[in-house]
């Protein structure tokens, strides 16, 4: 059975980096119709960059406040973090407060976090990264390749360039070894 056809659809809790990158791509409303979306205070608080003075708003903070405003989204912080996520991760930190989430309420953790990918990694926790949520519309075909390789070249530079030549040979799209 496909996301789509469940009603209950998986919970998604999303950091910051995943935030920036999904929109920064044209790609969030795609998650309202595949996941359940959360957010912690935390991380709110880096994308609404509350302490800094601007001219205007940003496409992700503009964005996160429709979401919220049209009820797309979940804010809802842990009960409680524990001891190994506090040693492993960095203090703190919206990834710290979003992976504990995740970890409660048994979802998937959407982050570009270097250090929270391998920490997941290392404890088989849920997660997807911009990279794999990429792939993940192409294989529900929301994407094409052409697409796909669109995509992963928007991402150069701001994703680890391995991760995209990997994800390119997971639907056998040619490696750049240009980017």
């Amino acid at each position: 059975m496909s996301i789509l056809a469940n009603k209950n659809k998986p919970k998604l809790v999303i950091d910051a980096s995943f935030w920036i990158n999904v929109v920064f791509l044209g790609l969030e409303y795609n998650l309202i119709n595949y996941f359940e979306i959360y957010f912690v205070s935390k991380v709110e608080k880096e994308i609404l960059n509350e302490n800094i003075l601007r001219l205007y708003e940003s496409l992700d903070v503009v964005t996160y406040l429709k979401f919220k405003k049209n009820n797309f989204i979940r804010l809802k912080n842990p009960i409680s973090v524990s001891k190994k996520l506090i040693d492993n991760l960095q203090n703190n930190s919206g990834e710290l407060f979003s992976l504990a989430l995740s970890i409660e309420l048994d979802s998937i953790f959407a982050t570009d976090d270097k250090g929270s990918i391998i920490f997941c990694n290392k404890n088989n926790l849920k997660f997807i990264s911009i990279v794999d949520y990429i792939l993940l519309l192409f294989y529900f075909k929301e994407l094409n390749k052409l697409e796909v390789n669109n995509f992963f070249k928007l991402l150069s530079g701001r994703i680890k360039q391995e991760y995209i030549n990997i994800a390119r040979k997971k639907i056998n799209l040619e490696v750049d070894l240009n980017d």
